[in-house]
């Protein structure tokens, strides 16, 4: 068995949103909407595609910013995000996309290791043992030398859901994980995020299908046209934002990491994004096309160079490419 790799680093916080409101130009994306993810949680949000599900996700990750109302990602506050903030928040999110986002020229280990090179770990003592045990608990250790073109469609998502998990995060962003599988495969990559769930880690999932947010077994909040619907919605109210100790994982040490004090700075996004970070945009029908966000990025990086088609184009909007040279 091999060793469990310490926390990269803790997440004073969760997930908040205040009020929030986008705007694509005069289309409106998300409608004043409040929510709140505590510690350990499960939470699904259930809606059809353009409700608005992955500009709430693009929004969490900081690649663009709310038109009005706050949102609140641990220690980071809404604005512009500092080089090293951003690569903080990084190791503190792994995201799990539908289609995969392998880099097709990169075996399975190279695909994993790309997420630790991009936090800045380098020497092979610290990314081979990170990375070995990531691909055991996908229970791909003996892919890892194959390429994403040599395994299946429910094998490449294992990858790519090993590639999120590399780096010990507090919080897991899953969109529609099983969009591009099929019905063995999509059991079979349900119960791998229930036991990372169940194991410490929190987990976000948004999804078009009920079966899916059953499956879970969290709690479901239900979006449509940028709203949130129900009972359960309208009592959100979040909490004053205080700094909790994330949940233990493992038996795992954990490694603090400090909070930025200096006030944020542009962001300088060279060197910075890789498949293992891909942008979520352009993922959702018309949430991302209505008006491109590079007409004012407001703080989110721009697009990476392309890469390499994905295995699976996107269902819902345009392809995402894969980008990142390790």
């Amino acid at each position: 068995m091999t060793q469990a790799p310490r926390r990269s680093a803790r997440l004073q916080g969760m997930i908040t949103f205040e009020q929030v409101t986008k705007r694509y130009g005069e289309r409106l994306a998300l409608d004043s909407i409040s929510w709140h993810m505590d510690e350990g949680d499960a939470l699904v949000f259930l809606g059809h595609s353009g409700a608005g599900k992955t500009t709430l996700l693009r929004l969490i990750t900081h690649e663009i910013q709310p038109t009005a109302g706050t949102v609140t990602v641990g220690t980071f506050r809404g604005g512009r995000l500092s080089r090293a903030q951003r690569a903080l928040l990084r190791r503190t999110l792994g995201i799990i996309y539908e289609d995969f986002r392998l880099l097709h020229d990169r075996t399975v280990f190279e695909n994993v290791a790309l997420a630790v090179h991009i936090t800045g770990r380098f020497g092979d003592e610290e990314v081979t043992p990170r990375v070995l045990f990531a691909l055991e608990e996908v229970g791909l250790l003996h892919k890892q030398a194959a390429f994403p073109a040599e395994l299946s469609a429910g094998e490449r998502q294992r990858a790519a859901i090993a590639r999120a998990l590399v780096n010990r995060p507090a919080v897991i962003l899953a969109d529609e994980p099983t969009g591009a599988l099929e019905k063995r495969s999509s059991r079979e990559v349900l119960s791998l995020l229930r036991r990372i769930h169940q194991e410490g880690a929190a987990l976000l999932l948004v999804t078009t299908r009920q079966d899916v947010a059953d499956a879970i077994g969290g709690r479901v909040l239900e979006i449509e046209e940028g709203r949130l619907l129900g009972g359960d919605a309208a009592a959100e109210t979040p909490p004053s934002t205080e700094a909790w100790a994330p949940p233990r994982r493992r038996a795992a040490d954990h490694e603090t990491a400090a909070p930025e004090s200096a006030a944020p700075e542009p962001v300088s996004p060279a060197g910075e994004d890789s498949a293992a970070w891909e942008p979520l945009g352009g993922r959702e029908a018309g949430d991302e096309t209505a008006a491109p966000e590079s007409a004012a990025p407001e703080g989110a990086p721009p697009s990476p160079e392309p890469g390499p088609d994905p295995a699976t184009p996107a269902p819902d909007g345009p392809d995402e490419r894969a980008t990142a040279e390790a």
